[in-house]
């Protein structure tokens, strides 16, 4: 269990930078009697170095993985959802919002800081076990800062980043009772999270954790630094360390699907909880948290019924729009195409995959009050993939990048599917049949696949987007683009509830819309739209934080939102329907 002091340690610079609301908390001096002086304390407070709080809600919500159905006419909703669907500053409270998110990674790094400066008292880093210590807090302020940096700052851009405001860069314990931080920039907290991650990338040792899964160890360590090159537009040094983490054979570390294949089709309970098992091969880093995500991505409630990834997003965008889908459409529609079984909810018409399994945690047993809580797979063997993939499509390296890809496919998707034909034997019963799926891609069958879907319109939802990215040029329709187009797809399946789709849409320019639909799936109003470096791509800072003191990142002008919505509320005709060319 946590101490007072070692709670006090891990607030103080959140609680800090809340100063307005939190005066009373600060004057009370912690207990000094508890002292961080040897290996075994160190160890113990960097356990309070990972947050336990979730970014998914925010992100997940403000990506093209949701849609509004049904409009006013849908209660099955919350203020903080629908703000975060609408990307307008967060005044709700709730355990997934900015201001959770904001307290709790700086509280983090908080822990990390308190870890760092023990062991400087203490003489510094002069064992194997207190180095690989502080190589543990370094990649813990690293990851902290990197999240921050990617919810509440734009994306890193060689153009705009020397500008464009970044979060206050923490690397001492905070001592005074009102601190001033200045934000700085993204550039800056950049080159600072790759000092830190650097540093501790050259001191970590897994020898030194009972159950690594819940620390830095080293493959999720090099996961993470694939993750940071390839955020900042590093292709070589995201090959180097993805490299690292997946070790010569990445089918020895990819999930293992056929664990789950004998679960139940109406519970996804026993499922989640095997995709976040710490014995899952694939999971490199799982961070347990406070959150009801639970309840939001799995239709079992009312939570989550209007702003989610409905099935009007689920078939013409992810689903059923793959390279690999057979051209019976019965054999594509197939849950069974996938060996990671998606559920669909009729009643809330969402398109769910089993990823967040359900903790109570109960603190008072009289009245059975308590905390929702969940697992968070954080870093995985299926990204450190995915990003070496997009790496070498960017690199040029097609045949590498087409080499990975097809480790995913033969992980993610079955080598056949059975479906229902809809006729009937002479019982009266259905009659199924069986197809093969040709799930092995080449530059000829992505090819095929960019040219049979086209571009996507939000009238007419397909699942390539035009790339507007600064970074890198990617010529439409040629191979290099087909490949990277294919990749986000791979990604926004594999993502799907973890948040991630939101920074691949910052990253590459994608313009993506709000839309209202009906049940029926025949009528669309579109009613706002975001194209790249459209300010509301940084999330705004909590208003508390704000009021400490923290200059608030910058919002839309009256006519640059007048722009965005330059179409009004124009309705379409929705036509389901594939592109033929």
């Amino acid at each position: 269990m946590k101490t007072t002091y070692h709670y006090v340690c891990a607030c103080l610079v959140a609680m800090a930078a809340l100063a307005s609301s939190c005066n009373d908390f600060l004057d009370t001096t912690p207990d000094s009697r508890i002292q961080v002086d040897n290996e075994e304390k160190v160890k113990a407070l960097l356990t309070t170095a990972y947050p336990q709080a979730t970014f998914v809600r925010v992100t997940e919500l403000a990506s093209d993985n949701a849609d509004d159905l049904n409009g006013d006419l849908n209660g099955n909703y919350d203020r903080f959802s629908e703000q975060c669907y609408r990307w307008q500053p967060v005044t709700e409270s709730d355990n997934e919002n900015p201001t959770m998110i904001w307290q709790d990674y700086y509280k983090a790094i908080a822990s990390a800081n308190h870890a760092l400066a023990a062991m400087e008292k203490m003489g510094g880093a002069t064992t194997e076990k207190l180095r690989a210590l502080k190589g543990e807090a370094l990649l813990c302020r690293a990851y902290a800062h990197f999240v921050l940096t990617n919810v509440f700052c734009m994306n890193y851009s060689k153009q705009h980043s020397d500008t464009d405001l970044g979060v206050p860069y923490i690397t001492a314990p905070e001592t005074t009772l009102d601190p001033k931080y200045d934000r700085g920039t993204v550039a800056h907290d950049y080159e600072m999270i790759e000092k830190d991650l650097l540093e501790g990338l050259s001191l970590m040792s897994d020898a030194i954790y009972d159950v690594p899964r819940y620390h830095f160890n080293s493959k999720a360590a090099y996961t993470f630094a694939s993750r940071f090159y390839l955020f900042y537009q590093q292709p070589q040094k995201v090959v180097e360390y993805a490299t690292k983490a997946l070790g010569a054979n990445p089918e020895e570390v990819m999930r293992d699907y056929d664990a789950m294949k004998d679960m139940p089709t109406d519970n996804m309970q026993p499922r989640a909880i095997q995709y976040t098992s710490s014995s899952q091969r694939a999971n490199f880093l799982l961070l347990p948290v406070y959150s009801t995500d639970q309840y939001y991505f799995s239709g079992y409630t009312n939570m989550g019924g209007r702003f989610n990834n409905n099935s009007y997003v689920g078939k013409a965008e992810q689903f059923f729009a793959t390279p690999w889908a057979p051209d019976n459409d019965a054999a594509a529609q197939s849950q069974q195409m996938f060996k990671f079984y998606w559920f669909y909810s009729q009643a809330k018409d969402v398109f769910v995959l089993p990823k967040t399994p359900v903790y109570f945690e109960e603190y008072n047993s009289a009245n059975h009050t308590g905390y929702y809580r969940t697992i968070v797979v954080a870093l995985k063997a299926e990204e450190a993939l995915l990003n070496r993939a997009e790496a070498y499509a960017l690199l040029g390296e097609n045949d590498k990048a087409l080499a990975d890809i097809n480790v995913w496919t033969k992980t993610f998707v079955a080598d056949k599917v059975k479906y229902n034909t809809y006729k009937y034997d002479d019982n009266w019963n259905y009659i199924y049949a069986e197809q093969k799926i040709d799930r092995e891609l080449t530059l000829a069958s992505i090819r095929k696949w960019a040219e049979k879907y086209d571009y996507y319109l939000p009238e007419r939802p397909l699942p390539r987007k035009h790339l507007h990215p600064d970074w890198v040029d990617l010529p439409e329709g040629s191979d290099k683009e087909n490949l990277v187009q294919c990749i986000l797809l791979l990604r926004r399946l594999e993502f799907l509830h973890e948040g991630m789709r939101w920074f691949d849409i910052k990253r590459y320019g994608m313009k993506i819309y709000r839309r209202e639909i009906n049940t029926s799936m025949n009528s669309l109003t579109l009613t706002d739209s975001m194209s790249y470096r459209d300010p509301r791509q940084a999330i705004q800072l909590p208003f508390e934080v704000q009021g400490a003191g923290l200059k608030p990142n910058p919002q839309p002008s009256a006519t640059e939102k007048a722009s965005f919505n330059a179409w009004g509320a124009r309705p379409w005709e929705f036509v389901f329907k594939r592109n033929d060319k």
